[in-house]
């Protein structure tokens, strides 16, 4: 389905009900949010406007999501960074590539809301339960190396390369590459905002990896 903050996090206090809040003009951040670990509250869902979400689906309202509730705080950023994920979306990558790929970026980012959205959506594009532990183990696939050294080193081996040219044509590894360097930085902004899982869905077991190297909630 998203972050430039900074480790005070936002004012809580600092505006009455109808006022213009210093992160968007949608009022002040709830109490709870500190206590939770949340650094930018979603907008509460009566709230939205709709319209910023057209790219997505211009014909009916959204659900109620927490990344899309945070997403309604900056709508030029949500305008310019859903038309660009609209088209990874709909790229010429197969839907089980795709979110393999995104997948292993959430499990090595340590990001709970990517992985618990992203397994439902796998499941439902024909990814297998066999695949998903392959993804949580670390399993030496083709997909998962990928995403490793993208994630690693910024760039492909020349036989990682090699393998996936085998398999995908140019305009799939460019949508690969892009596709794995932008649901990467939407989980630096989903674990620095602190954006908790929807009620409705499951944690669909995720711990974090060994190289755990964040936590929103940590002191200083």
């Amino acid at each position: 389905m998203s972050e430039r903050s900074e480790h005070d996090g936002p004012d809580e206090t600092a505006t009455e009900h109808g006022e213009h809040s210093r992160h968007g003009e949608h009022g002040p951040h709830h109490d709870t949010a500190a206590e939770n670990g949340v650094r930018i509250a979603p907008v509460p869902y009566d709230d939205w406007d709709h319209d910023l979400f057209s790219v997505i689906n211009p014909h009916r309202k959204l659900p109620e999501a927490n990344v899309l509730g945070i997403f309604q705080r900056h709508p030029a950023l949500a305008r310019a960074f859903l038309t660009f994920n609209m088209h990874l979306n709909t790229t010429t990558l197969p839907v089980r590539v795709r979110e393999l790929a995104v997948l292993r970026v959430a499990w090595r980012r340590g990001s709970r809301y990517e992985w618990a959205s992203h397994v439902l959506i796998a499941r439902k594009g024909g990814v297998t339960e066999a695949e998903i532990d392959e993804v949580r183990t670390g399993a030496d696939t083709l997909l998962n190396r990928a995403v490793d050294e993208l994630d690693t080193d910024s760039g492909l081996s020349d036989a990682t390369y090699a393998a996936l040219a085998a398999d995908l044509d140019e305009h799939q590894l460019m949508d690969l590459v892009f596709t794995i360097g932008a649901y990467t930085m939407l989980t630096m902004a989903l674990n620095t905002f602190g954006v908790e899982l929807d009620p409705v869905i499951s944690e669909e077991n995720f711990s974090f990896p060994k190289r755990e190297w964040y936590s929103h909630k940590r002191e200083g």
